[in-house]
């Protein structure tokens, strides 16, 4: 059923066309509605679009405006002139009708002529078109007519007549129905974007053992994401809490055994398994301890339990600590290698939360014994499968480690803290390093600094004159409140020291010149190191009597360039 153009009111066929306009343009276009018909300055929808901008004037004249009607086209002249006031690149008429040629001429001679702004009528048959490609907003608007229909009939529930009340009566009354089909299992319903989405619900914690239902999949796993055998493994195999998706291009065959009212078509379906909520033992208490060779307790952590799963190969814990996750899968066949999956996120976390969330995926890693606590009670105890990380990983893991620990000083020194970022430039990273080894009292090589600017006070000496001869010397300088810039803080370091042994004017000749002159005050030099090394920083220390000749820079010793601080990513390492 199409929209009765020559039958609506001008709001609605306004609300339409506005409607319809923001549906053919992009979240980057600005598209602006203006209230108030003819005294909205001759614009009803404006669109900008890359600096364009495009002016919409609608016209409710479902029959035209024919030569006759010179008040119509009088009013569109209005419309027209008003927009050349707001300089539009386009200037379109939109009309419910369909224009005769000297109605089409009429409009597209308003411009006289020019090519700015160019014109277009969009006419009944464009409405038409459009509304053909977007069938919700015709069917929506259609509704309106049918709500009448509804009403004489006597069905205004059936036809959602009175809005939301009326969803909720008669989804509710569905709901109520599915429930009364089993004692132990429901099917929740849910509709989104054209497609019934059915999700089967059980009743109670042992739905599954007194009332089983069964799916067998069949479908061409090795063609799909290669993840998704692994994860059938996970979920299946020993129950862990993860959703689980098959798409409906991987099924060929899809079949439920269970009760009688339960048929599922298994045609183009996608089936996707939720872990329940709560899953089993969520939230309960578990510590979990590393022991040293000795026996002796490295450290304890407490955590809570994500899940507890079952499934046809064993069981599975899922754990979460502060910043780390470990996923335990256990085989009931002694033979089968138990898997640990360790992940952390240091988003969001303190440096003294990160550094622990790194204790725990480096204990991990190592191939720590452990014991695990579950509500107080010994649960489990052995020894991770560590052999099974990688170099990679390991490397990993002490350059964030060291990240953390640099910015933990640094931010104790500074007593400026902030939750440690996702990432970090590899500027910011060098920097904190340098901040870090100042504070713990060595002499650090600063590559950021390249030169320093001397003033001439307009007194000559051996030294100066050594360095703008072209000799050489060496140049000590003070920076009384130093800070490192990181991100877009400033870290305060306090006084810093700037040393090297030996540097040069790179203009000297006219420093000389200056001073022969008589006229050196206020005259600046720049200073550079002779031999290309960078110049050397160390913190002010007091009572410190320190010979600089024998200031050695400390390298940086940063194992390799690393820009994120988020967290080593997953491992699943087997024993």
């Amino acid at each position: 059923m199409a929209i009765e153009w020559d039958h609506i009111t001008q709001p609605r066929f306004d609300r339409i066309v506005e409607a319809l306009v923001h549906r053919l343009y992009g979240e980057d276009t600005e598209v602006e509605v203006m209230n108030g018909r003819g005294g909205d300055g001759g614009i009803d929808i404006k669109v900008t679009l890359d600096g364009r901008v495009k002016i919409y004037q609608l016209k409710y004249f479902p029959e035209g405006f024919p030569g006759s009607y010179q008040g119509r086209r009088a009013g569109i002249k209005r419309s027209f002139k008003k927009a050349l006031e707001h300089d539009p690149d386009d200037w379109v008429l939109v009309v419910p009708c369909a224009l005769t040629p000297s109605e089409r001429a009429f409009v597209m001679g308003l411009g006289g002529g020019v090519e700015r702004p160019r014109i277009r009528v969009l006419d009944r048959a464009w409405l038409d078109d459009k509304l053909a490609l977007h069938a919700d907003l015709e069917a929506s608007f259609v509704r309106d007519d049918l709500r009448e229909a509804a009403r004489d009939y006597g069905a205004e529930l059936a036809f959602l007549a009175g809005g939301t009340d009326d969803i909720d009566q008669r989804v509710g009354a569905l709901g109520r129905r599915i429930d009364r089909l089993d004692l132990h299992w429901s099917i929740d319903v849910a509709y989104r974007n054209g497609a019934v989405v059915k999700t089967l619900r059980p009743k109670h914690p042992r739905a599954h053992q007194v009332s089983p239902i069964y799916f067998t999949v069949r479908g061409h796993l090795k063609d799909a994401d290669p993840g998704l055998t692994e994860a059938v493994r996970r979920v299946v195999g020993f129950g862990t809490a993860e959703e689980l998706v098959f798409p409906a291009s991987v099924i060929q065959e899809l079949s439920v055994h269970g009760p009688e009212w339960l048929q599922i078509d298994g045609e183009s379906t996608e089936v996707r398994m939720s872990r329940l909520s709560p899953a089993p033992g969520e939230g309960q208490k578990v510590e979990l301890v590393f022991l040293d060779s000795s026996g002796s307790v490295r450290s304890v952590h407490e955590g809570t339990v994500r899940a507890l799963g079952k499934g046809q190969l064993g069981s599975s814990l899922d754990l979460a600590f502060r910043g780390a996750r470990i996923t335990i899968c256990h085989a009931d066949d002694a033979s089968v290698p138990t898997t640990v999956n360790c992940a952390i996120d240091l988003t969001g976390l303190s440096c003294g939360d990160a550094l622990q969330a790194l204790d725990t995926y480096g204990y991990v890693m190592e191939g720590s014994v452990f014991r695990l606590r579950l509500n107080g009670q010994e649960m489990a105890a052995g020894t991770f499968p560590g052999a099974a990380f990688s170099r990679d990983d390991h490397e990993r893991h002490a350059r964030l480690r060291l990240t953390v620990e640099d910015l933990h000083v640094v931010q104790q020194h500074a007593r400026h803290y902030f939750a440690v970022p996702s990432e970090l430039r590899p500027a910011d990273r060098m920097l904190l390093r340098i901040a870090r080894l100042l504070i713990d009292g060595h002499c650090v090589a600063n590559p950021f600094l390249a030169s320093l600017t001397m003033e001439l006070n307009g007194e000559d000496s051996p030294v100066l004159h050594a360095l703008l001869t072209g000799v050489g010397a060496a140049n000590r300088a003070l920076l009384p409140d130093f800070a490192i810039p990181f991100g877009d803080r400033e870290l305060p370091l306090g006084t810093v020291h700037i040393y090297h042994p030996r540097v040069l004017a790179t203009d000297g000749a006219q420093a000389l010149q200056a001073l022969a002159a008589g006229h050196a005050e206020g005259h600046k030099v720049t200073l550079r190191p002779a031999d290309g090394e960078p110049y050397r920083f160390y913190l002010d220390r007091p009572g410190d009597t320190t010979d600089l000749s024998t200031l050695t820079p400390t390298p940086l010793g940063i194992p390799g360039p690393s820009s994120g601080t988020s967290g080593p990513p997953d491992s699943s390492p087997s024993t």
